[in-house]
């Protein structure tokens, strides 16, 4: 009897020891997300993870953009802040701490960055004139490779002379235009190139039958022609914002009407008719964002 009770003593010694180690252990910690912000943006972009019971230190989680890693900058139990990683792809944002892993509530879009280029010497010949039928073929220029193009489906907009052509809409009437098979439309703002942010909310227009969205004529539209001096100007503060041929969006400066661009053009000796404009073209679809 004496002996089966110091078994059990010892026994229950032993299972409260147990007991004891087990309730020191330190139980993982589940953590939610809840919320992404933006759920969209180009390399770089600087996002921020909403949750709750997050880690204290950036060493013990793992964040992934459809499988690519990213860095954290800033961290605290409810968020998280990273930036979209090189080489990521358009998926989940995955976050594994404590032994669980969560996805965020919503996939995320990678987006292209914004194109911002100037394109120089851009020549738009025109034959008549001066009293005489305007004529010759359009220089048509795509946004999505940067160049002019022989295309005749895959443009966006056309120059001839101090004249503008979309591709969307429908014939002028105008000789030798291009036909028409885009969605392309214009607006033109006014302001510094760099107020131009977005192109939501502009009022568009395409071209039709008698006019072309972008006005023809000094003071019409994007150039003042001074008879006196002979020489065609852009106008200051002109933006032009073009929606191109497939939908997307660009803006354009126009800096000069001669080539080369030179700071003060001499009609006798400066040939006109080459374009030099600035540009910024975003190739992403549905996004309508033109900040640099």
């Amino acid at each position: 009897m004496k002996n089966s009770l110091k078994l059990f003593s010892l026994l229950f010694v032993l299972f409260t020891l147990v007991a004891c180690s087990n309730d020191d252990e330190e139980t993982p910690t589940e953590f939610t997300v809840t919320a992404v912000n933006p759920v969209s943006g180009a390399v770089g972009t600087e996002i921020t993870i909403t949750g709750t019971g997050f880690p204290s230190e950036a060493s013990q989680i793992d964040l992934s953009f459809n499988g690519v890693a990213a860095s954290i900058s800033s961290l605290s139990s409810t968020q998280i802040v990273t930036a979209v990683p090189a080489g990521a792809g358009s998926g989940e944002i995955s976050i594994s701490a404590n032994g669980f892993t969560r996805a965020a509530p919503s996939s995320f879009t990678v987006l292209s960055n914004l194109v911002s280029e100037t394109f120089t010497n851009l020549f738009a010949p025109q034959t008549g004139g001066f009293g005489e039928p305007a004529g010759g073929p359009f220089t048509k220029f795509s946004f999505a490779d940067g160049d002019v193009t022989e295309s005749e489906t895959d443009w966006d907009i056309a120059f001839r002379s101090t004249t503008i052509a979309v591709n969307g809409g429908q014939v002028t009437g105008t000789n030798d235009e291009p036909a028409r098979n885009g969605n392309a439309a214009a607006a033109i703002e006014n302001g510094t190139f760099d107020d131009i942010t977005s192109a939501s909310g502009l009022t568009f227009v395409q071209d039709a039958d008698g006019a072309f969205g972008i006005p023809t004529g000094s003071d019409s539209g994007w150039y003042n022609y001074n008879f006196m001096t002979n020489i065609v100007a852009p106008i200051p503060g002109k933006i032009l914002v073009f929606r191109t041929a497939d939908g997307k969006y660009a803006k354009v400066e126009i800096l000069s009407y001669y080539e080369d661009a030179p700071a003060n053009p001499d009609p006798d000796t400066n040939a006109a008719r080459y374009f030099t404009f600035k540009y910024v073209y975003n190739p992403n679809e549905g996004e309508t964002s033109l900040a640099e």
